[in-house]
């Protein structure tokens, strides 16, 4: 989806659009693991007027539905998505359950980068030094961007394989990480980008081998935290907040800000000093889009009858006392009575 002012392109909106039952559906042009922000790239984001154009543009779009993901819900497009048809399922639930916190380093406002480490708890600020010497008297330690589509390889290859053996070992089957046709296509753009100017892959390597990593994705202003794992065994030296520094460091000396994206994780917390409130939304383009309605509801009833369940279990676990464990006495009563 284009939209021109005159001969000069303003917005370019890269969708791809599938059949779901009796209706399309038309999503942000991805990587595969459908995590990326939605929305069209701008010449000015600042603009409020180009996102209502290109919102305008979207009625020659062969699709029944918007699905945009991760919205942020201060930004310029949520507002001009106001006055458009959206789901009614979405709409009817409660704010606090549609919501998703996001997680963010303002770094632009200090001075210094230890400026910015002197707010954070000193329980995160304080060990890092100490845990870096720790590790480092393992043997020889790396701290660096893949420099080559080589070295690029071998590192997401050891983040995708360690991050699924993650996800496995906690029961999760992360869609993404059961195949690798997202590590593929990450190996595959590391080949055609000049990793120097544009880089990717940050690494913590011991004695030549990553220990941890992060994917990311770099623009101009900011610089997502993608995609991270980090060796277990070394969990004790903090190689995942080591790597963190390392990268909030980088970002600060390159005039960025860092994004560690929505969902909670205490890390995130942790080290961001700015939280950002994003949604899934689903816009209705044709009358035949209303029958998204029906999976939309279908996903909140099995949310509920999950909820409801957990909740079950654990209050049934907190009354039936471990093997071997003594049953409590209820109260005001003796056992031995």
């Amino acid at each position: 989806m284009l939209v021109s002012d005159g001969a000069a392109l303003v917005a370019l909106w890269p969708l791809m659009i599938g059949r779901r039952g009796g209706y399309r559906v038309a999503r942000t042009l991805g990587c595969g693991n459908d995590e990326e922000y939605g929305g069209p790239l701008l010449a000015d984001p600042a603009d409020a007027r180009v996102y209502t154009a290109a919102l305008d543009a979207l009625r020659d779009v062969k699709a029944d539905v918007l699905e945009l993901r991760m919205l942020d819900c201060n930004a310029p497009l949520a507002a001009a998505l106001a006055h458009t048809p959206q789901s009614w399922v979405r709409g009817a639930i409660p704010a606090r359950w549609r919501r998703l916190d996001g997680y963010s380093i303002a770094l632009s406002s200090f001075a210094t980068y230890d400026a910015y480490l002197a707010t954070r708890p000193e329980s995160l600020r304080g060990p890092l030094r100490r845990r870096a010497r720790r590790l480092a008297d393992r043997g020889q330690v790396e701290y660096g961007w893949c420099q080559n589509a080589d070295d690029a390889r071998e590192v997401l290859t050891w983040l995708f394989a360690n991050k699924r053996r993650w996800a496995l070992a906690r029961g999760l089957h992360t869609a993404y990480l059961m195949d690798d046709q997202l590590r593929d296509f990450f190996i595959d753009l590391a080949r055609r980008i000049d990793l120097v100017t544009t880089p990717l892959v940050y690494f913590v390597k011991l004695n030549g081998s990553p220990v941890a990593a992060a994917l990311n994705i770099v623009g101009p202003r900011t610089i997502e935290y993608y995609i991270t794992t980090y060796d277990e065994a070394y969990a004790a030296f903090s190689v995942g907040n080591l790597l963190i520094d390392r990268i909030a460091r980088w970002a600060h000396a390159s005039g960025r800000d860092v994004d560690f994206r929505p969902y909670y994780s205490i890390y995130k917390e942790r080290w961001s000093n700015r939280k950002t409130w994003h949604e899934h939304r689903f816009i209705m383009l044709t009358w035949r889009g209303r029958l998204a309605e029906v999976p939309l509801a279908m996903e909140q009833i099995r949310r509920i009858v999950g909820k409801i369940r957990d909740l079950a279990v654990d209050r049934l676990r907190a009354k039936v006392p471990a093997p071997g464990e003594t049953p409590q006495a209820p109260e005001g009563t003796s056992q031995d009575a």
